[in-house]
């Protein structure tokens, strides 16, 4: 089972990744779109329903959050994390990747490395991320969209990723950011497309079919945890 967990709030896209060979996808909002129109992510939960019955398309709802500071970040996940399936941060400042790897509310981290020379994630972030099980996104669309000049960059960049997956085992996850239907890739292409920064068939398949099946049973536990490392069992046989 293939997912893409980073597609923008347009429902065609959803029914299009089914084509493709998807079995679930998340459809993204930006957190200061939702701060101006609340009806967002309602509409996304009223037609999840509609497109799983018409389908079994798996749909989930996403808030990728863009914060000024780490408090500021922390303020956002409280307030959203609550509202939806997946929480995403936008990556790139290196104090905002710290404060994503380090908080376990946190799902994805986007694209760590925008604007950066490098991958923006260090010794000290990615052993933070296996801790906190903090997926480290590797989007296709970042490394497509980008002038050709640029594209090297880019690939040394997820390279660095892969190399520190390999050595920490954080979560790695790959999404295709899509805006359109050109920006998706079939699983077979992105197998493809992911050999170019060095990730094997296996490792590829991790990330596009077990990581996201993690992320969502986590967030299915979510509402039984008490604290960190203990949660609430529910067992109809005690009286």
């Amino acid at each position: 089972m293939f997912f893409d967990f980073h597609i923008h709030r347009d429902h065609k896209l959803a029914l299009e990744a089914l084509k493709l060979g998807y079995h679930g996808v998340v459809l993204v909002s930006h957190s200061e779109e939702l701060e101006k129109h609340h009806n967002l992510l309602k509409s996304t939960v009223d037609y999840k329903q509609h497109v799983k019955n018409a389908s079994g398309l798996f749909i989930l709802k996403g808030v990728e959050i863009k914060a000024k500071n780490p408090e500021d970040l922390k303020r956002k996940i409280q307030k959203f994390r609550k509202k939806t399936d997946v929480l995403l941060v936008q990556g790139g400042n290196l104090k905002i990747n710290r404060a994503a790897t380090e908080d376990p509310r946190v799902d994805i981290l986007c694209y760590p490395y925008r604007s950066r020379a490098e991958s923006g994630i260090n010794h000290v972030l990615a052993a933070e991320a296996a801790k906190n099980r903090v997926s480290i996104e590797i989007n296709l669309k970042y490394l497509l969209m980008n002038r050709p000049n640029q594209r090297h960059r880019v690939l040394s960049q997820f390279r660095q990723i892969v190399k520190l997956h390999r050595k920490f085992k954080f979560p790695v996850i790959i999404t295709s950011d899509a805006n359109s239907i050109y920006d998706l890739r079939s699983p077979r292409d992105v197998v493809a497309l992911a050999a170019c920064f060095g990730m094997t068939s296996e490792e590829v398949t991790r990330a596009m079919c077990t990581v996201p099946q993690e992320i969502m049973e986590r967030g299915s536990l979510r509402d039984q945890i008490i604290v960190s490392g203990a949660c609430l069992v529910k067992n109809e046989s005690i009286k």
